[in-house]
């Protein structure tokens, strides 16, 4: 459950979303580089202890929000238009669109190290840039499921887990997550990581079947698996903000 609430301190407003977890034993605060706070909440906290809680960090949350304005990153939105940069599996590829006369439609692929987007010829400038959004998105969808379906059953053999059910989708929030019923869920826009940085979560989410929480003997497990997934997890980390479609 989610819910928003705000306070005054230090002569400012703070903005916060709160998020309640019935797994979640301890209350936690994140500051998010798009300048959003977060109270992440045990379920049953009140209201009132969680202003206190927030008013008493006030100090800390102002300096971590003034550190991301400082340092804000480039607003990546794309715009869908010709000679655009796309990453794909950690490679730039400038974007080409042809207009192609009697295709119904539109096809996305790559050629001469580009993303070529065909579409009908009778395509209207209005139109032009949802219809190349939705073309790549469903292109880059694709090949993230090929690449997270290849990954989890080389990796579920060495865990010795059968290999788990998958969606790759669109995440605002998260690279991957693992339900309950062990349904693994990736972040497609992965795909324009670095292969590593793709297994990385993959491997991640996948230990997750066997240890739900990110206690020492997941990251053994982790560890067993991708004696390197540190270095991989620490430059998603510093590079994550350019995979965005």
């Amino acid at each position: 459950m989610r819910k928003n609430d705000r306070i005054s301190a230090c002569g400012r407003t703070i903005n916060y979303e709160i998020v309640y977890s019935k797994k979640r034993k301890r209350a936690a605060i994140l500051v998010r580089p798009d300048m959003r706070v977060e109270f992440r909440a045990p379920q049953g906290l009140s209201a009132d202890t969680i202003r206190e809680m927030i008013e008493g960090k006030a100090p800390w949350i102002f300096k971590k929000l003034e550190w991301f304005e400082a340092n804000r990153l480039p607003d990546q939105k794309k715009q869908y238009c010709e000679g655009e940069i796309y990453f794909y599996l950690g490679r730039e590829y400038p974007l080409r669109i042809t207009f192609v006369n009697n295709v119904k439609k539109p096809l996305a692929f790559f050629k001469n190290f580009e993303l070529d987007v065909e579409v009908p010829e009778n395509t209207s400038e209005e139109q032009l840039p949802l219809l190349v959004k939705e073309t790549v998105w469903n292109f880059y969808s694709e090949r993230a499921e090929e690449e997270v379906e290849k990954l989890l059953k080389s990796y579920s053999k060495k865990l010795g887990v059968a290999t788990p059910s998958f969606k790759v989708k669109h995440q605002k929030r998260r690279w991957g997550s693992c339900s309950a019923e062990n349904v693994l869920r990736i972040n497609f826009q992965l795909i324009m990581a670095p292969s590593r940085q793709l297994e990385y979560v993959v491997v991640h989410e996948l230990c997750h079947v066997k240890e739900k929480n990110h206690s020492v003997r997941f990251w053994k497990l982790v560890r067993k698996l991708m004696p390197d997934y540190e270095e991989h997890r620490n430059s998603l980390k510093k590079d994550g903000w350019k995979y965005v479609l």
